[in-house]
C-alpha cells in the first residue's frame, strides 16, 4: 500500500509539472482577475473612419490576447478634448487613442515637419513619408514625451471654409480663422495675413454661428460630419496641409507589456490603419457630395503657387535645425 501511494504521489507530481509547463507555453492562459482594462480616446463619432479603425484595433487585440487585454474606445471626445486627452495619455490615465499630430507641435519637434504647409504632393507621397523614415523620427520624439506611436491614420487634406468666398490669399486678410493650439498653425495663418484664433474643435460651430470667427479649416469629412457647412457655406480647396494622425498607446502601459504583447498591438494597429485609410478615401468622396448637395459653394483652387510662395517664413522658423531641414529635404526627394 505504501508503495502504491508513493507511485500515485509521484504521478500527481509529474502531472502538475506538465500542466505548469503547458501553461507557461500559453501566454494568454490568464485568469479573468489578471485581465487589463484599457481606455481609449477618440474625438470623432464611432461610425467615422477613425472610430471604425480604433474599434477594429481593439477587437483584434482582444481576440489575439484571448480577452486578457480588453479595450474600450470612448468616442466623441467623451474623455475630454484633444489637448486634455494628450495630457491624460502622458500621465497614463488614457491608455490608447488616435490624435492629429498638430497639437504635438510644441511638444515633439519633428511633428512640425509634417504640419508644414504645401509639403505633400498627394496622399501616396504622404504615405511613403510617414510609413518610412519620417514616421520613425516622429515616433522617437513622441516616445520621449510618454506616447508610443503604433501606426498612422489619414487625416485628410485640410482646406479653408468660411462665411464668405475665399479665392486668393488676398481674401484671407483680416479673416478671423480658427486654428488648432499650435504656434506653427498660428504663424501659418499670419503668413496669409489672417487673424488666427485657437479654439477647441467642439467650439467651432457656435463660434462660426455667432461671428466669433469668420472661418475655420479642415477636411471634407470633418466639415460635413460636424455640420459646419450649415454656418460656413464656402469651402475653398486650398489643401494647405495634409497632416497624418497617430494611433498610439501610453508609454506607461507599454512598459508593462512583454514583447509578444507588443507585437500583437503593433500588428493590430497596422491592420486598423489599412482599414481606416480605405474608409477615409471613401468618406472624403461621400462627404464632398453631401455638402455640395446641401448647397455649399466649393471653390476650386487650381494654382496653389500664390499661396505656397508665402510660406517661406514658416519653413524658415519651423524647419530651421539641420535635423528638421533634412527631414523636409528627404520628404521632397521621395518619388
Amino acid at each position: 500500500m505504501k508503495a502504491m501511494r508513493a507511485i500515485r504521489a509521484q504521478a500527481l507530481t509529474v502531472m502538475r509539472a506538465g500542466a505548469l509547463a503547458a501553461a507557461a507555453l500559453l501566454p494568454w492562459a490568464a485568469t479573468p482577475a489578471t485581465a487589463q482594462e484599457w481606455r481609449g480616446w477618440n474625438i470623432h463619432a464611432a461610425d467615422y473612419p477613425n472610430g471604425q479603425g480604433l474599434d477594429r484595433f481593439g477587437q483584434l487585440v482582444m481576440q489575439r490576447t484571448n480577452n486578457r487585454i480588453r479595450m474600450r474606445t470612448y468616442h466623441s471626445a467623451q474623455l475630454g478634448q484633444q489637448d486634455e486627452a494628450i495630457q491624460q495619455m502622458r500621465l497614463g490615465s488614457i491608455d490608447f487613442g488616435n490624435f492629429n499630430l498638430s497639437p504635438f507641435n510644441n511638444l515633439a519637434p519633428s511633428t512640425n515637419v509634417v504640419t508644414l504647409p504645401f509639403l505633400f504632393r498627394n496622399v501616396a507621397h504622404l504615405h511613403a513619408a510617414i510609413d518610412g523614415a519620417t514616421g520613425e523620427e516622429i515616433a522617437k520624439d513622441l516616445e520621449a514625451i510618454g506616447i508610443i506611436a503604433l501606426a498612422w491614420y489619414d487625416g485628410g487634406a485640410r482646406s479653408v471654409y468660411a462665411t464668405r468666398p475665399i479665392r486668393t490669399p488676398a481674401d484671407m486678410r483680416g479673416l478671423k480663422i480658427r486654428v488648432q493650439t499650435s504656434d506653427l498653425w498660428i504663424d501659418l495663418m499670419r503668413a496669409l495675413n489672417a487673424n488666427p484664433t485657437p479654439l477647441p474643435f467642439g467650439e467651432v460651430f457656435t463660434s462660426l454661428q455667432s461671428g466669433v470667427i469668420d472661418a475655420a479649416e479642415n477636411n471634407f469629412p470633418s466639415y460635413e460630419s460636424t455640420r459646419h457647412f450649415e454656418v460656413a457655406r464656402f469651402y475653398s480647396t486650398t489643401e494647405h496641409s495634409n497632416v497624418p494622425e497617430v494611433l498610439a498607446v501610453s508609454r506607461q502601459r507599454w512598459q508593462r507589456l512583454n514583447e509578444q504583447e507588443r507585437t500583437i498591438l503593433r500588428d493590430a494597429a497596422r491592420e486598423s490603419a489599412a482599414l481606416q485609410r480605405q474608409l477615409w478615401a471613401e468618406r472624403e468622396r461621400v462627404s464632398r457630395q453631401r455638402v455640395e448637395a446641401a448647397g455649399v459653394t466649393v471653390i476650386e483652387i487650381a494654382d496653389r503657387t500664390p499661396w505656397s510662395s508665402l510660406m517661406e517664413p514658416v519653413y524658415a522658423k519651423y524647419a530651421a535645425t539641420p535635423r528638421l531641414a533634412g527631414m523636409v529635404q528627404a520628404i521632397r526627394a521621395l518619388p
